[in-house]
């Protein structure tokens, strides 16, 4: 499936437009009907309820231009149900996880080449509840072991590995 600038105007997939004539709902109009229900929410905060989304129309971004989306209700969806789920996952609230991470470094190599050096990061970061975090990491882990900040890694080097290598 292409592009379906003939039939719109408008750099949007075919599949957009098949949904929309099938008269799906899009994220901004079930956010409209939420907030006539009394929740204050975006489009963008559905995302993650959409039943399907499709790419729809070019915009900036800072690595060039990109396909933007559109995220898709199907037309008998259940408003009230929506948003009990919305209601739920808010209630849940946000936790702290902690991350081991890796960041590259450049440095100058042999005749002024750039080589990348990998270093160990560690990181709290705040995320919904019920969210999985890859490359999290126990609380006694992260205050053992983030005094390693920037401890380089071996090629390949897991966190299993990295704490090994430590603690020897």
């Amino acid at each position: 499936m292409g592009l379906a600038f003939h039939e719109t105007g408008k750099y949007v997939s075919d599949r957009h437009v098949v949904a929309k004539n099938a008269g799906m709902l899009t994220a901004g109009q079930v956010a409209a009907r939420l907030r006539k229900m009394g929740l204050a929410i975006k489009a963008k905060e559905l995302k993650d309820f959409a039943d399907e989304w499709h790419h729809s129309g070019f915009y900036k971004a800072k690595n060039g231009s990109t396909m933007g989306r559109t995220y898709f209700f199907y037309a008998d969806t259940d408003i009230a149900k929506l948003k009990e789920q919305i209601e739920a996952k808010r209630a849940a609230g946000n936790r702290t996880a902690y991350v081991f991470k890796v960041k590259f470094e450049r440095q100058t190599g042999y005749r002024g080449r750039k080589r990348w050096q990998p270093l160990a990061h560690f990181e709290a970061i705040e995320i919904p509840a019920d969210d999985f975090c890859p490359n999290e990491i126990s609380p006694e882990d992260y205050k053992k072991f983030s005094r390693c900040e920037g401890n380089c890694l071996e090629p390949y080097e897991s966190f299993t590995d990295f704490k090994c290598r430590m603690e020897s």
